[in-house]
C-alpha cells in the first residue's frame, strides 16, 4: 500500500510546486499597483422639477374632487407647454386621514387628499418660467429640483481616461523614485463607474406668491476611480 501511495504524493506534490502562487499569470513579475482618481465638472443644462399639491376636507370625496378640479386645469396647461423633449408626470392620487386625538383616543377628523407632478428634462434657461406655473397653482411643495447635464453620457470616457493618467502619473513617480521605469500595464480594474452627481434643491411655496424665481444650476460632478498594475523594469 506504501508502494502505491509514494507515486500519487510525488505527483501531487510536482502539481502544486508547479501551481502559480498567485492566480494572475504576471504574478512573479516585478510590479507596482496604484489607485487613480478623476473629477470632472460639468455644466448643468438640464432640470427635473417636482412639485406636491393637497387639498384637506372632512370628507374625503370633496378632498378628492377639490384637488382634481385645481389639479387637472394645471395638468393640462403644463402638458400644453411640454414638448419632445420636456415631458410632464403625473403622480397617482392619494388621500390620507387625518387624526385628532379626544380623550383617550384618536378619531379622524377629515382627509387629504395629495397628487405629485414631475417636469422632466427642462432646459435650465427655460426653469423659471416652468417654475412659475407651477407656483401659480398654490403647491404645498415646489421641490426638490434636481439638476443634470446632458454632457453625462458622454463623461464616462473621458472620466475613465482621467482617471487611468492619474493612476499612470503616480505610478511614474514612484518608480522614478526607485531607479525604475514602467513597463506595460498587467491588470486594470474599474473600481468605481463613473458617477454623475446631479445638484437638487428644495423650494416651500407659499400660497398666494408672486414667483419671480431664478435659478443657478451651477456645476455637476462626474467623478472615476480605477485599480492598474503595472510592470517594473530595471
Amino acid at each position: 500500500m506504501k508502494n502505491l501511495l509514494k507515486p500519487l504524493l510525488a505527483s501531487l506534490l510536482l502539481a502544486w510546486i508547479s501551481t502559480p502562487l498567485l492566480a494572475s499569470d504576471w504574478a512573479p513579475i516585478a510590479h507596482l499597483e496604484v489607485q487613480g482618481e478623476a473629477s470632472l465638472s460639468l455644466d448643468a443644462d438640464r432640470v427635473n422639477i417636482h412639485a406636491s399639491f393637497s387639498e384637506e376636507n372632512r370628507d374625503s370625496r370633496l378632498a378628492l374632487q377639490e384637488l382634481e378640479a385645481d389639479f387637472g386645469r394645471l395638468l393640462r396647461k403644463l402638458q400644453r407647454h411640454s414638448n419632445e423633449t420636456i415631458s410632464v408626470e403625473a403622480g397617482q392620487l392619494r388621500v390620507y386621514p387625518r387624526r385628532q386625538r379626544q380623550g383617550d383616543q384618536w378619531q379622524i377628523s377629515g382627509y387629504q387628499a395629495l397628487r405629485d407632478v414631475q417636469i422632466k428634462a427642462v432646459p435650465v434657461e427655460e426653469a423659471g418660467e416652468w417654475l412659475d406655473m407651477l407656483a401659480e397653482a398654490s403647491p404645498s411643495q415646489l421641490g426638490p429640483l434636481q439638476y443634470y447635464s446632458t454632457q453625462a453620457a458622454e463623461t464616462r470616457n473621458p472620466a475613465l481616461a482621467a482617471a487611468l493618467e492619474d493612476a499612470r502619473d503616480k505610478a511614474s513617480t514612484l518608480a522614478d523614485t526607485l531607479g525604475q521605469s514602467l513597463g506595460k500595464a498587467l491588470e486594470i480594474e474599474e473600481i468605481s463607474s463613473p458617477n454623475i452627481q446631479p445638484r437638487q434643491a428644495v423650494m416651500m411655496a407659499e400660497a398666494g406668491r408672486q414667483s419671480d424665481i431664478e435659478v443657478q444650476p451651477g456645476k455637476v460632478e462626474a467623478q472615476a476611480r480605477v485599480r492598474v498594475v503595472f510592470e517594473l523594469l530595471d
